[in-house]
């Protein structure tokens, strides 16, 4: 059964969510979860509190950089803008109509732009912030939104003024949601993904907050929905936990879930492309996956080990042409990936050991990626 509700409260998730309170003493794990390991063994990540998956960094160079680089394998065209504080943990980044790129500082509890013209990074600290920027979006007006994990708000931010406004989900939904994902509607809504279980829309125009329960997957006993694309035909949100998609029929409440191959399958990230695709990152085993929104089928595709082994998928963007790009840690690159042909093409970073996480598409369809290297923390801009 569907569920809508204006006010929800969800004391039961005291068990697992209560150990949110514990990570704004010390950096977050979030990072420490950022690397590589041979194994790939799992661990409990307390911040998002669900089964993931640790990457290590290995105790040697990788060998990204080597001379002769295999067939489809490529050295990126790379600008690289390094952050000032060298450990920023930077997030899922967005670019404003001016070109500025916006991320949030998760270990620094910042919110950032990056003037690509100058490098040069302004930043602001959020009101309350606890170190859980996890996604910014940016609306038609220019506003800065970013989801607050651990404080449990939606944050705007007003780049003209340089002020915030926040809006609590404690009260308009229930304690200990954990935002994550963003996404607007064409009427200038916004979507979020909430890890307390449950899908939530936000009415910039009157500040209206509205929530529907997310089901649970199959052989779990919790939901966590976590990535989010929005899309005419409804709003579809990937599975940390369980290895299910899901869409939300805003009319009508109603949900629908698609399992996928892998029962433990967790889903990253989500985009929605002009053909009306939702193509999405499966973290571990690599697989990119797509959403057919008219049919509702799923198609899932490994991605090949051209570049060793490219576990831990993250961000993914669509370009106007209907490319897909997406990070892969593993490969230390970016991905291209053409639906027609079903070529994919890596671009290794020239950063040390980097792990590349968040993308964001530019205004000349150059991705930008934000990143964590062996030295410090950057955003690069990559042309292929």
């Amino acid at each position: 059964m569907n569920e809508t509700s204006e006010t929800t409260n969800n004391a039961s998730d005291d068990v697992t969510l209560a150990a949110m309170e514990t990570q704004t003493a010390r950096p977050p794990l979030w990072r420490r979860l950022l690397r590589r390991d041979a194994g790939f063994g799992v661990l409990v990540l307390a911040v998002l509190l669900v089964t993931v998956l640790v990457i290590s960094r290995p105790s040697t160079p990788p060998t990204h950089r080597a001379k002769q680089l295999p067939a489809n394998v490529n050295s990126a065209n790379a600008q690289i803008i390094p952050m000032p504080n060298p450990t920023a943990g930077l997030m899922q980044p967005a670019v404003d109509a001016q070109g500025s790129i916006w991320v949030g500082e998760m270990t620094a509890n910042k919110l950032a732009r990056i003037d690509p013209r100058t490098g040069q990074v302004t930043e602001w600290t959020p009101p309350n912030g606890q170190h859980n920027i996890m996604e910014t979006a940016i609306d038609r007006h220019g506003m800065i939104w970013f989801t607050e994990q651990l404080a449990n708000y939606i944050g705007r931010f007003d780049p003209t003024t340089q002020t915030f406004k926040v809006y609590s989900l404690d009260v308009a939904i229930g304690p200990r949601m954990a935002p994550q994902d963003l996404a607007f509607d064409t009427s200038g809504r916004l979507w979020f993904t909430l890890l307390g279980g449950r899908i939530g829309r936000l009415d910039p125009a009157t500040g209206a907050m509205q929530s529907w329960v997310a089901p649970v997957p199959a052989g779990t006993s919790r939901a966590y929905p976590f990535s989010l694309a929005v899309t005419p035909d409804g709003v579809w949100f990937g599975y940390l936990s369980g290895g299910a998609v899901g869409r939300l029929d805003p009319a009508t409440g109603a949900t629908t879930l698609m399992p996928l191959k892998h029962p433990q399958a967790a889903i990253y990230a989500m985009t929605a492309d002009v053909a009306g695709h939702i193509w999405f990152t499966e973290m571990q085993p690599a697989i990119l996956g797509m959403i057919d929104a008219r049919t509702s089928t799923v198609t899932e595709v490994a991605v090949p080990k051209l570049a060793g082994d490219p576990s831990m998928l993250y961000g993914v963007v669509t370009t106007p042409d209907g490319v897909v790009w997406f990070a892969s840690a593993g490969s230390n690159a970016v991905v291209r990936y053409q639906a027609e042909t079903q070529a994919f093409t890596f671009y290794q970073l020239p950063t040390s050991q980097s792990i590349p996480f968040g993308l964001a598409l530019g205004h000349d369809s150059s991705i930008w990626v934000s990143g964590d290297g062996a030295t410090d923390n950057y955003v690069a801009r990559i042309t292929p």
